[in-house]
């Protein structure tokens, strides 16, 4: 057990011949008494000290590993999100080339349809212009026929009226 202050103090010695004198004895007992006592509260709060530092300490080296498990976290995450950004991008990319894909296919069509209706527009045209030549054609053979039989009609109308005539005559 270590020695106090208290117990250099309380410290009897025995007394012989020709011993040291006891009053001297005393005052040094006392003197080293105290500077011990000093010694020892030094030692008693540099003691504390060193417990508070290591207990600082630890309290440290518990946020240093918080810190470490954080940052890794935050590695991880931020690796996370990178592939995941990526993947998106990447899906954003594709999806955006099938769109780009399906309007040009559906253009297509579309320039297709728009062909087909020029074209059956063209064939109606044709269809119709030959309707009316065939139309126009057969006013005018009609008129021409028209007029032929309105020629015969006033020939035939001169022959009667000249036979009319001539068989008045004969009369």
């Amino acid at each position: 057990m270590p020695m106090t202050p208290i117990d250099i103090r309380n410290k009897e010695f025995r007394k012989g011949v020709r011993g040291y004198q006891t009053e001297e004895v005393e005052k040094f007992l006392d003197m080293v008494s105290k500077e011990f006592e000093v010694v020892y509260s030094e030692n008693f709060e540099l003691r504390e000290k060193v417990q508070r530092f290591e207990q600082e300490l630890k309290q440290y080296k518990q946020l240093e590993g918080t810190l470490q498990q954080t940052m890794v976290l935050a590695q991880q995450t931020a690796e996370e999100v990178k592939l995941s950004a990526r993947h998106e991008a990447e899906l954003m990319i594709k999806t955006a080339e099938q769109e780009k894909a399906q309007r040009f296919i559906e253009a297509q069509k579309k320039i297709t349809e728009v062909n087909e209706e020029i074209e059956d527009l063209f064939r109606r045209r044709e269809l119709i212009r030959t309707q009316l030549k065939s139309f126009l054609h057969a006013q005018l053979n009609l008129a021409e026929s028209f007029n032929k039989e309105s020629e015969l009609s006033i020939d035939s109308l001169k022959l009667i009226k000249s036979q009319d005539n001539g068989l008045n005559l004969a009369e």
